[in-house]
């Protein structure tokens, strides 16, 4: 069926008539339009102004049209979250709270907590459990305006269980109800195994998880967290180099809590993002500055751990083009709710309105390489819309706290309708 939403108050499109990721002034310009016309069935057919739009329609004899009066309401593109930790068994509440009462991680480790928790959680359940554990996760970032995005694997550290966190990835993309969009990555590399010496482990990351991996099609995008205590720079080259000789896109978790070259292994290899960004210093902002790398922040992973933020502003001041994701986990940021990181981004990260918009669609889509496909509406692309019950798209940074989301639609089907 083909719809038509008239008369939004705020119709905010996105577009990206420059092409090219989102990047410094730029990354402020959303292309709103008043009054706004959206027609579409499962594509976007048309997004603009009401002359316009009656015109297209009667050029092409559209007929059966469904209409729905949306004064007084913003739409928008379906959220795009680039880094989530969407699968995984287990809580980790306990272990919040001796953080929150100074316990150090070493503490919090030998008591048995930290990623290693997860792991145990994981290995114990069957594909099955964690599909339905994942599932009803994925339905609160939906409700929340997200449509499309990215999962990790790496709580398995094993042949059997990494694989094993894939499919489920692959099976909730195939099978998931709202139709959304779920982008698998490959993050075996993200501790090493107890029991494990940590070269043996990364080879066992290049000659057999890799190789199996790639056979299957399990991963669009391989992973390393490059920190220290984990992986170093030259492991990360390895690891990401093998990932993308059997045809995987390179991503990075990298400068959370130390430089360690991560950026340059990033930038050698030509990674589609670099995640975190907490302490990136000024001579790795000039190394970014010259790429297309998209710089995604996690403000959620601050706030949930008590520490320094992304430096956005330098971030965008430079040219690199910046996107939000929720990083949501177990450990260290524990929301499926995009609204929330961008409320962060503008309290703490001090961007615009419209520069967060940007960092949660259009830029959020370069950052999983879906660009020509989400996170805008203009024709010819799927039909991910969000309709807010406020009149400016300012409210959705303004008004915090509450969810504000009537419709969601995922190409052409609503998924969430409240109107």
């Amino acid at each position: 069926m083909t719809h038509l939403f008239k008369n939004i108050s705020n119709l905010v499109t996105c577009a990206n008539p420059e092409g090219g990721p989102k990047r410094g002034k730029t990354q402020g310009d959303i292309y709103t339009v008043e009054n706004g016309f959206l027609l579409f069935d499962k594509n976007i057919l048309y997004a603009g102004k009401e002359s316009d739009c009656r015109k297209f329609i009667k050029e092409r004899g559209i007929k059966g049209i469904r209409e729905t009066d949306c004064a007084g309401k913003t739409a928008m593109p379906g959220f795009v979250d680039s880094h989530t930790h969407l699968v995984f068994a287990g809580s980790r509440s306990d272990e919040y709270e001796m953080r929150i009462s100074g316990c150090s991680y070493e503490e919090i480790a030998a008591a048995g907590g930290g990623i290693k928790s997860t792991v145990n959680s994981v290995r114990k359940h069957s594909k099955n459990s964690l599909y339905k554990i994942s599932e009803k996760r994925l339905a609160n970032f939906i409700k929340h305006g997200t449509t499309t995005l990215e999962a990790k694997s790496g709580y398995g550290l094993d042949v059997r269980n990494e694989i094993k966190m894939l499919e489920v990835i692959r099976e909730l993309n195939a099978k998931n109800k709202f139709g959304a969009d779920i982008l698998p990555t490959f993050l075996g590399a993200h501790a090493v195994p107890k029991g494990m010496k940590k070269s043996d482990y990364v080879d066992l990351i290049c000659y057999e998880m890799i190789p199996m991996i790639a056979r299957k099609n399990l991963a669009v995008f391989i992973d390393v967290f490059c920190e220290k205590g984990y992986f170093d720079a030259a492991e990360t080259r390895r690891i990401l180099g093998t990932g993308k000789k059997f045809g995987m896109i390179p991503k990075l978790h990298s400068e959370q809590f130390n430089t360690i070259g991560g950026i340059d292994a990033a930038v050698e290899l030509n990674a589609i993002s670099v995640d975190h960004l907490e302490v990136l210093k000024k001579k790795e902002i000039g190394k970014l500055r010259k790429t297309n790398i998209i710089a995604a922040l996690l403000p959620g992973a601050s706030y949930f751990l008590d520490m320094v933020y992304p430096p956005a502003r330098e971030i965008i001041a430079n040219g690199i083009p910046a996107a939000l994701a929720t990083d949501f986990n177990p450990g260290s940021s524990m929301t499926e709710n995009l609204q929330t990181i961008m409320s962060l981004a503008s309290v703490k990260m001090k961007m615009s309105a419209e520069e967060i918009i940007n960092a949660a669609t259009i830029n959020g889509a370069y950052a999983l390489y879906r660009q020509n496909l989400c996170g805008s509406l203009e024709k010819g692309k799927q039909s991910d819309i969000l309709l807010f019950d406020f009149p400016s798209y300012k409210d959705l940074i303004y008004h915090f706290g509450v969810n504000l989301l009537q419709v969601a639609v995922k190409k052409g089907k609503f998924i969430v309708n409240e109107l």
